[in-house]
Order: C-alpha cells, then structure tokens, then sequence
C-alpha cells in the first residue's frame, strides 16, 4: 500500500487569526494524481539532508517530530491540524498564504509522510469563506502553482523511535546556491541540516588536500588546486561536495580524486553550508616544489597573485614573484 491519507489546510499568516480546519482530499480525480506525483518523486526530489533539533535543554525531544508521529499514528484532520498550526505560527505576511498537504502511506515497511506547503492564490480566497476547501477550489489554488512548493519527507519502520532524520526541498527559490528557506527547515520544521557548517566544510576540504596529493595526474593535480584557490567566493552558500565539483565544473577524473578521499561516499551529497574560516584553517597554504630543488610557499588563496606562472617548452615552467625580504632562517625537516 502506498499514499492512503491526504489532508490539506489553507494555511494564513498569524496574525490573520486562528488556524481553520482542512479537509480531506479523495484518492481519486486529477488533485490526487498531481499530489500523488509529489509523494512518489519525494524520495529523490527531496535531497536535502534535515535532522530534527533536540529541545532547549538537549534532550530528544521535538515538538513538530511528535506532531507528525501523532499524525502517522492517527493520520486524520484534528492531527493534521496541528501541523498546520504550526506552520502558521512562523507563517509572515512576506510569506503570504499557503496550502499546507500532508500525505502519508507505505513503502515497503516504512511508515510515510510528506509534508508540502503550496502558494495559494489570492485572487479566489473570497470563495474559502463562502464555499469552505471544495475540491474545485483546491485544484484552482493547486494549479496554479503546481511546480512551485517546498516539501519535506520522513520515513522509518517503527514510530517508536527513529524519525529524526529526514530530507526536504524547497522548488520556490529561484537561487540554485540557496537551496532551501529558513522559513521551511528551521522555521517550521525545526530542524538543521544533517551535517554542520564547520563540519561539511572540514569535510571537503579534506578531501582536496589530500586528493591533491594522493594523484599523479597534473591535470587533475591543478583542476582540484585551482578550485580550492577559487572556494572562498562561496561564504556562507549552502553546498555539497558534488556541487562543489558541478559548480567548478570539475572532470570526472577530478571528481573521482576527490570522492576516493571520503571514508564514506555517500557524504558527497550531503549540504552543508560554506563557512570560509574553516576552510581557510584546512587549506591555509599552496606549496609548489620543482625539480631544480625549489620550493614556492604562499597562502592558497593569494599564491597565483604572489607567484607568476610562465609556461616554457618541453615542461619548463618559470615562476617570478617581487617583494621585500621580512624573514630569512635556516629550518630542519619536520618530525
């Protein structure tokens, strides 16, 4: 059995006053296809790893993850509501107003649920009084803005435990580099993506370090070097290590380097927000050694602006730099 509950409220800002009830979508007719479409695709199109966040003193415990379970448990309009309520508390006028589904099945033997947020158009909001949420007036509403909408999924095989982790998307944003809205994940959701900041960013640039290192391809060699010297124009953008090597547009070969460095490929795909300090803390200097016995030392961000590259015949290469002596020792060879 799969998608078996539908339940969609008309989701204001508060303070437009209280939360209205919803109504039950039938699994039939052209709003169950098209809502059906987003509950069959949420697996692959939500591809934003979420974990709920733990209550102010540590403990696990989360009041929208309970709202859901209790949904899962009891997937009716009085449990469903109190999501939307939810949502309507963080809900602005910037926001505007949504309709909020919340769909739910099985898949194989995990319990699931999506949770979808759509704009509603407020040209026909005069017929929600009137007429109350017909099926006419969702699809309406519905078609105007079916490729726009931001969506979460969570699934497990026991509500007793799991349910933590999920994966979210958010189609409304028009910025590929922002991914997903606040408003939607840490908002509403009240969640962090999976793997933090520091960490994802500790992550990659580990793995060029060492990728850098580890190849004997000097195409490869300079391709990974030259998009960590580039990395930094990425402050604070929300990435993954594989949009790392799209945004660069770095070769298969490259990407191959890199993803071999990781304990686990899978991270690959994880987001994770850019924070250039850490990366700067990994990936602090650019060292080229020549065969001549030279070696050139600058920081990695500075070094093609402080050395500069002259490509010879026959694999020479020369590099010139000009500046005032500040320094100058004699050092042994680290332990």
């Amino acid at each position: 059995m799969a998608l078996s509950n539908i339940h969609t409220y008309l989701v204001h800002p508060h303070d437009k006053g209280e939360q209205t009830d919803g109504t039950a979508v039938p699994l039939q007719g052209q709003l169950f296809e098209l809502l059906r479409d987003v509950y069959e695709k949420s697996d692959s199109e939500c591809d934003i790893d979420i974990a709920f966040n733990p209550n102010a003193e540590g403990a696990q415990d989360n009041a929208i993850r309970s709202q859901v379970l209790a949904y899962l448990e009891a997937p009716n309009l009085e449990t469903g509501k109190a999501i939307a309520d939810a949502l309507r508390l963080v809900t602005t006028n910037r926001s505007g107003v949504g309709m909020l589904f919340l769909m739910s099945g099985r898949e194989d033997d995990d319990h699931k649920i999506v949770v979808s947020r759509f704009p509603a158009n407020k040209g026909i909001l005069a017929e929600e009084a009137q007429d109350g949420l017909s099926v006419e007036f969702l699809e309406r509403v519905f078609m105007k803005s079916q490729y726009a909408y931001k969506a979460a999924t969570f699934r497990g095989p026991t509500l007793a435990a799991g349910f933590w982790q999920g994966r979210a998307v958010d189609k409304q944003l028009g910025d590929p580099l922002l991914r997903v809205s606040d408003y939607w994940v840490k908002g509403f959701l009240d969640s962090e993506f999976k793997t933090t900041s520091a960490g994802g960013t500790r992550r990659l640039a580990e793995a060029l370090r060492k990728a850098s290192q580890a190849t004997n391809d000097p195409d490869v060699r300079r391709e990974i070097i030259a998009a960590a010297t580039l990395a930094g124009n990425l402050a604070d953008q929300q990435t993954s290590i594989d949009g790392f090597s799209q945004q660069f547009r770095l070769s298969d070969a490259a990407k191959g380097a890199i993803t071999r460095q990781l304990k686990n490929p899978a991270t690959a795909q994880e987001q994770f927000i850019f924070a250039a300090d850490e990366f700067h803390r990994q990936i602090a200097y650019r060292s080229v050694e020549l065969n001549s016995g030279a070696i050139l030392t600058a920081q990695a961000a500075d070094f093609d602006r402080v050395f500069q590259r002259e490509d010879l015949d026959a694999g020479l290469v020369r590099f010139s730099t000009l500046g005032v002596p500040v320094d100058e020792r004699l050092r042994k060879v680290s332990a």
